[in-house]
């Protein structure tokens, strides 16, 4: 990930336009995330991934908010073609990469609730 959202112009704020070519300069495995899911259908889950892009400040929160929808629609990655997996599997790895004990947990939650993989999908 590099720039979070907004540019400077003169002293004046302008809104980062999130188009997919913006999108993948910033974080191609995202792009790729939010392609695979638009080509399957699953557009409201791209939104959701995009909104959560847009309303965070910071790279936590943006983190956080892309964690939670992932972790709350796990299923839909069994859904995915290669390409949407590995996209996933690296989207994932990004998140989980600054606070290593949430895989754990993560884990430790999958096991605790199998169930909740197939209701997400």
């Amino acid at each position: 990930m590099q720039d979070t959202g907004s540019r400077r112009d003169g002293g004046a704020a302008k809104e980062w336009d999130m188009t997919d070519e913006n999108l993948h300069k910033w974080w191609p495995d995202f792009a790729d995330l939010i392609a695979e899911l638009r080509r399957g259908g699953k557009t409201e889950e791209a939104d959701r991934l995009v909104e959560a892009v847009r309303g965070g400040a910071t790279s936590s929160e943006i983190l956080g908010s892309l964690g939670i929808v992932l972790r709350c629609r796990r299923g839909l990655r069994s859904r995915l073609g290669p390409a949407g997996k590995r996209a996933w599997d690296a989207v994932m790895a990004d998140i989980d990469r600054p606070y290593p004990l949430r895989r754990l947990t993560s884990w430790c939650a999958r096991l605790a609730s199998p169930g909740d993989a197939a209701k997400a999908a």
